[in-house]
């Protein structure tokens, strides 16, 4: 028995470290893509088109653009921002309507959108923009000057309510929540698109085929117990530092090549090699090797933890059945006639 929970404890402590790899790579081209700012892109531009049905979509994708390019939005020149809280949603809307645009602005608005803009909000309750801002802003400051203790999100939102109580506040505050779960919802499905191409992109890189690291496990002790100590350290390297493993480049590579050195990967360099390297290995054991890293790295952490739990309870079992059996005195034998 402690012997298969050792084989799934090196399986795992394999598969995490290969799932942290995805990880990286999943993060580097989530964030390239900008997935975050993309998708929330789509759902402003959703809600707008809520607030008026009649509002064509590139205008409402262009009024989107240029909220989230905002220099107090985006921190990165031209990039989409990819949080923006309701509050400010509101007050940019207003402002880019009464033509408060900072000039290092990347993608301000045309004048075609900005009269829409002005249009849609007068439909809603907001006549002049500009005074009601000025409004919002004056009462943020009464507030904090006579409740400092509240937050600043707090005190703009009582300010909303109170200068800018309209149709457009309405159906902001009744769409955005919402909104953003379908936001949530779709990063996270793009997200696990992007990670089960990553995960395969791991696998053919690293060849790592799950069939054969079972079979290693079973008939290999050396590395099986090489494999349970580094699953005692990454353990406690979580319990010094109260997170998981550091998911960076340079650990990554350290574990990966720990990985190589015991001859559980084969990461080679030339094309030829790996390609020498392809008539080796089980097209079935790297199908499961896609399916086991899709888990992701969490998924793979949670169960080195429960799995560690587990075999020190059955070691310890194990132990005092030992101990009785050698406490134990064999029968005397009986005196022969």
């Amino acid at each position: 028995m402690l012997k298969t929970l050792d084989i799934l404890l090196g399986m795992t402590v394999i598969m995490l470290i290969a799932s942290m790899a995805v990880t990286v790579l999943t993060q580097l081209i989530s964030g390239l893509l900008n997935l975050r700012g993309k998708n929330l892109a789509r759902g402003l531009s959703d809600l707008l088109q809520q607030i008026d049905p009649n509002l064509q979509r590139n205008i409402a994708e262009q009024i989107t653009r240029s909220v989230l390019t905002h220099p107090m939005i985006s921190s990165v020149g031209q990039r989409l921002g990819d949080t923006i809280h309701r509050e400010e949603f509101v007050k940019l809307l207003m402002d880019f309507a009464a033509g408060e645009v900072p000039q290092n602005h990347a993608h301000p608005l045309s004048e075609e959108a900005k009269q829409l803009l002005l249009q849609l909000l007068a439909q809603n309750g907001i006549d002049n923009p500009q005074e009601t801002a000025d409004k919002v802003r004056g009462h943020a400051l009464r507030l904090e000057l006579s409740n400092p203790e509240l937050a600043a999100n707090v005190r703009h939102g009582i300010a909303l309510l109170t200068e800018a109580n309209s149709r457009l506040l309405g159906k902001i505050n009744g769409w955005f929540d919402q909104t953003i779960d379908r936001v949530s919802g779709r990063f996270t499905a793009s997200s696990r698109a992007v990670s089960l191409i990553c995960s395969i992109i791991v696998v053919a890189a690293i060849q790592l085929d799950s069939l054969d690291v079972i079979n290693r496990l079973s008939m290999d002790d050396k590395l099986r117990d090489t494999l349970i100590a580094k699953a005692f350290v990454l353990e406690q390297t979580q319990a010094a530092g109260g997170q998981q493993p550091a998911l960076n480049i340079d650990a990554v590579k350290a574990e990966l090549n720990t990985l190589q050195q015991l001859g559980v990967i084969d990461v080679v360099n030339s094309s030829e090699d790996w390609c020498r390297h392809w008539e080796r290995v089980n097209p079935m054991g790297l199908v499961l090797s896609v399916f086991l890293l899709s888990l992701g790295a969490p998924f793979w952490y949670g169960a080195l933890q429960n799995l560690l739990k587990l075999r020190g309870t059955l070691a310890g079992k194990d132990d005092r059945q030992r101990q009785e059996r050698q406490t134990q005195q064999p029968p005397e034998a009986a005196p022969q006639a």
